[in-house]
């Protein structure tokens, strides 16, 4: 599966110009922290919803920008509009790997707040750098706190980390 998601990453990543890749990394992380990997793959894989409703939808997922247009045609005429959600993903990872700039991804419980977003985007920048992406990933079955990872590296501050060293603790 991996590599299927490799190759029309690839070809959408060839077809864009650096300033391009970057407004659709965005765009693409914007869509699979709104919606849902599951329910927007829900979606896509419902044999109850006609292809051509499924392709409307697809295409006001990408609004007017011709490439993911192209994009969309594609995965349509290839019957992998299904891929939908899991080819956003991987192009998000596939792209910064691409461009050298790897992400920090940042897992949370839920939809972060303005605060929490600058407050991970001054550590980023203080850290490791003002240009590093950001991805955030919400995981429901973490109780709390934020999780960050970056390359080999990864910094718990989630409540689960916490009471599993203080149940440690109390064990030992």
């Amino acid at each position: 599966m991996n590599k299927l998601l490799e190759v029309y990453s690839k070809g959408l990543f060839n077809s864009l110009t650096n300033e391009q890749v970057g407004d659709i990394v965005q765009l693409f992380q914007n869509i699979t922290l709104s919606d849902p990997k599951k329910e927007l793959g829900e979606m896509f894989k419902n044999r109850t919803i006609k292809k051509d409703d499924k392709i409307a939808a697809a295409l006001e997922l990408v609004g007017d920008d011709a490439n993911l247009q192209a994009f969309i045609k594609t995965l349509a005429t290839n019957g992998r509009l299904d891929l939908i959600p899991e080819v956003f993903g991987f192009f998000v990872d596939y792209a910064s790997r691409r461009q050298n700039n790897v992400p920090v991804k940042v897992t949370v419980n839920e939809e972060p707040s303005e605060d929490v977003k600058q407050r991970v985007s001054s550590f980023v920048a203080a850290n490791i750098s003002g240009s590093t992406p950001i991805k955030y990933e919400i995981n429901k079955s973490m109780m709390g706190g934020v999780v960050l990872k970056y390359k080999d590296n990864e910094i718990d501050l989630s409540v689960d980390n916490k009471l599993n060293g203080l149940n440690s603790v109390l064990i030992n």
